[in-house]
């Protein structure tokens, strides 16, 4: 009689879970792996993610530092993860023994540790160092974060007992196991953020584009002036200009991108003496996180190489009202149009005074108020050589052109701010001084000045 009361009736629970919170966490755990799974494509490929515009939040995050781990995107071991989590989940059926499955909570509750470390982590890197936000990212750590607590909640913890009859038919998880397995798995946490905060992988990209298959004309007016030339007084509507500008004499042509553009350094805005021998053209928008972060080092980079270098100065505003390629308008890129060319009518107004005027509107992580703007430059310039330059048609000519020339990376998915075209090269993304003079070292021959 007792031997018959020992062993557990059909109706009794031997540790199976309920087949709703399993089909939940699969759920909730596919969500997110396919969230990662189109993340760390877009690592892996250079593509722009759906509704991530360059500077966008999205953006941000994307390229920053903490979306590596060493050279591999983290959103490959995120798929990992939650490929373990999912895999085992099928080992949960009646089918198999209760070895098995015990097993199979085993890899669950790792892979579940696992990825709430992950997401406590990333979501803090997002709110205290990067300070911007990737929706993407939020729905992958969120639903694996809810796939996470389901299965530590249902996993059938309970004390292995002696009977021999238990072991070969009861599914349960020994506290000992759990913790063994929980201790595990937050090492390799610890591990991967040891190994993200040692190791800065470098953010800065430099690529040749193929402009084979690249051609600008389809998006906007700016087609209509894209081989043309950035030069002076040279009339054209900014609404719908139907054919190319013809330039004028040009005192320093460069071409850009095989010569679809040619901008004349001596009248373009630049950082540095015009005559200075080598060149380097710069699309920032005043209202870029990043750009504005990148401000200070190109002005030391170019004091580095002294009399060697010129920064061809080119404001590119990722807004729409000015910017066709931007899809839809971000708060963060608020005036980005007027700000571009506020600056560009304070180079024609009076040239001594632009590097002062860019170095207070690059101050601080966000630009001044526009009014405010307006104000700097009527001081510095004069309020009527201001009113002069605004209404002078080089400043519009002068912001599509600049638009233009971004259209050509933007059309290769490389439509990351900063850019610096160097030679038949851009550079894409944030960097280091050290990056920047190496780069520079290396694809100019540049020698710093002593």
């Amino acid at each position: 009689m007792s031997s018959k009361s020992s062993k557990p009736s059909p109706n009794q629970k031997d540790g199976q879970s309920r087949a709703g919170l399993i089909l939940a966490v699969r759920f909730f755990a596919f969500v997110a792996m396919a969230a990662s799974g189109y993340l760390a494509w877009i690592s892996l490929s250079g593509s722009a993610a759906i509704g991530c515009g360059p500077d966008s939040p999205c953006d941000k995050v994307l390229q920053s530092r903490w979306s590596y781990w060493f050279n591999i995107p983290v959103s490959v071991f995120a798929v990992m993860a939650y490929l373990l989590m999912l895999g085992a989940s099928f080992r949960l059926s009646p089918k198999n023994d209760a070895k098995a499955q015990r097993n199979a909570w085993a890899c669950m509750i790792a892979a579940a540790v696992m990825v709430l470390g992950g997401a406590t982590w990333f979501t803090g890197l997002m709110y205290f160092s990067i300070k911007a936000f990737c929706p993407y990212c939020l729905v992958s750590h969120g639903c694996g974060a809810v796939a996470s607590i389901l299965t530590l909640f249902s996993a059938p913890l309970r004390h292995p007992s002696a009977k021999p009859w238990e072991l070969e038919n009861l599914v349960f998880v020994a506290p000992r196991t759990f913790r063994k397995v929980a201790v595990l798995a937050l090492l390799a946490v610890a591990a991967f953020i040891a190994g993200q905060v040692v190791y800065e992988r470098p953010t800065m990209v430099v690529e040749k584009l193929d402009l084979s298959t690249n051609t600008t004309g389809s998006l906007t007016p700016i087609s209509a002036v894209a081989q043309s030339t950035i030069t002076t007084n040279v009339p054209l509507s900014p609404v719908t200009p139907t054919t190319p500008v013809v330039p004028a004499a040009l005192q320093r042509p460069y071409p850009i991108y095989g010569g679809r553009f040619q901008i004349d350094i001596h009248e373009a805005p630049v950082i540095g003496s015009p005559t200075n021998e080598h060149v380097v053209v710069s699309l920032f928008d005043y209202t870029c996180h990043h750009c504005r972060t990148m401000h200070s080092l190109l002005l030391q980079t170019q004091q580095m190489f002294s009399n060697s270098l010129v920064i061809v100065s080119l404001p590119m505003p990722l807004d729409p009202n000015c910017n066709p390629t931007m899809q839809r308008h971000s708060p963060s890129h608020t005036n980005a149009c007027e700000y571009a060319r506020l600056g560009l009518a304070v180079w024609r107004a009076d040239r001594t005074k632009h590097h002062e005027f860019d170095d207070w509107l690059m101050t601080g992580e966000k630009p001044p108020a526009l009014a405010d703007a307006l104000q700097k430059a009527a001081q510095l310039v004069g309020a009527a050589a201001l009113e002069n330059a605004q209404a002078d048609p080089w400043v519009e000519q002068q912001l599509q052109i600049n638009v233009g020339i971004y259209e050509v990376a933007y059309r290769a998915q490389r439509g990351s701010m900063p850019q610096l075209i160097v030679g038949p090269s851009v550079a894409l993304g944030i960097y280091s001084k050290p990056e920047l003079v190496k780069m520079l070292t290396d694809t100019l021959g540049l020698i710093p000045a002593q």
